[in-house]
């Protein structure tokens, strides 16, 4: 995961779940989640897809 100046809480090496795709026209953004492991909500974002890695 690339630096997000719009989700100011997330960091490189952070793990989220997709929850979910947004196109329009050729363009395309990543609604994602990441959750701590106590289950409570760290960050939610929407990202470019060249600012994520996908595994």
């Amino acid at each position: 995961m690339a630096l997000n100046p719009n989700v100011p809480e997330a960091e490189i090496g952070d793990t989220g779940t997709i929850l979910m795709l947004l196109e329009h026209e050729n363009n395309r953004a990543y609604e994602v989640e990441c959750v701590l492991p106590d289950a409570t909500n760290k960050w939610l974002g929407t990202f470019e897809p060249s600012q994520l890695q996908l595994v």
